[in-house]
């Protein structure tokens, strides 16, 4: 559940941002720095770009765009999917029943929780 959430705020982050935020940063890659090309710069700007709708700016930042974002939203979706069982069971307990009386005078039985019997 925690990975849908993730996943989700940083579509949400990257559909939010101005591409324009994300042109002005340094490149950090340590990989381009040393082989002077890396596969993977400017897919983040690519990402962003194409978040808000430019295709073809996507592509010129970066062509792995292309399989990157449908399998982000794969991911997304499948995370999604995945965490939905466990929503679903986080439902709270419904409210316990008075079914009648109990034992040994101890006053009406409950059904659906336990309780704990006191000493004595």
């Amino acid at each position: 559940m925690l990975c849908a959430a993730l996943l989700t705020a940083a579509v949400v982050a990257l559909a939010a941002v101005p591409p324009s935020f994300f042109e002005r940063l340094l490149s950090v890659c340590l990989y381009r720095h040393v082989f002077g090309f890396c596969p993977f710069c400017g897919s983040l700007r690519a990402l962003v770009r194409l978040f808000h709708g430019d295709v073809a700016g996507a592509v010129r930042f970066n062509r792995n765009v292309i399989v990157t974002a449908p399998t982000l939203v794969f991911v997304l979706l499948d995370s999604l999917r995945r965490a939905m069982p466990v929503l679903r069971r986080a439902r709270p307990l419904a409210p316990a029943r008075v079914v009648g009386p109990g034992r040994r005078g101890a006053g009406p039985a409950v059904q659906g929780r336990q309780s704990i019997s006191e000493p004595g």
